[in-house]
């Protein structure tokens, strides 16, 4: 950026590659680059070779894990939230049904059975209650009253080992 006797006053930091605001259309906001106006200068691209910054990929995969590690956090955090025993015992709100709908939990059915009973658990829900909200909607076709009871038997314990955590 030049002023209007001809002095170079750039901001030489500006061309770092993790500078976003800083491309050409945006305005330089620094305090020291303000016109007597009030106004900011526009950034202005003095060249460009068209060339993809070589680190792209990597930048992109450290952006998504950052962003992936957020969300589990924030996750963590809500779940930490929901089983709070300050909360009290909140069974209008815990339906098998929300779990699966849910899409967090879109086309992985067992997951949602296993953080419902995890949910069901931290709140006080007993046993019996849990049970037969896993019995009335069983997830597979088969009929065999024993692979029902197993399938039941093995989520409310993974959950139970879970949520004792």
């Amino acid at each position: 950026m030049t002023d209007l006797g001809g002095t170079v006053r750039a901001d030489l930091s500006a061309a770092a590659w993790r500078r976003f605001g800083r491309l050409p259309g945006f305005t330089n906001c620094k305090p020291k680059y303000r016109r007597p106006d009030g106004l900011f200068p526009f950034v202005r691209l003095k060249s460009c070779s068209g060339e993809q910054y070589p680190m792209a990929d990597t930048f992109v995969q450290e952006i998504a894990k950052l962003h992936e590690d957020r969300e589990q956090q924030r996750e963590a955090r809500r779940l930490r939230a929901s089983l709070s025993p300050r909360r009290g015992t909140r069974f209008s709100s815990l339906s098998l049904e929300r779990f699966r709908t849910s899409s967090k939990y879109n086309d992985r059915p067992a997951a949602a059975d296993i953080a419902f009973c995890v949910a069901a658990y931290a709140n006080g829900m007993d046993e019996a209650r849990i049970a037969l909200a896993l019995e009335d909607d069983y997830l597979s076709r088969d009929p065999s009253p024993s692979k029902r009871a197993s399938y039941i038997r093995r989520t409310m314990t993974k959950a139970r080992d879970w949520a004792l955590r």
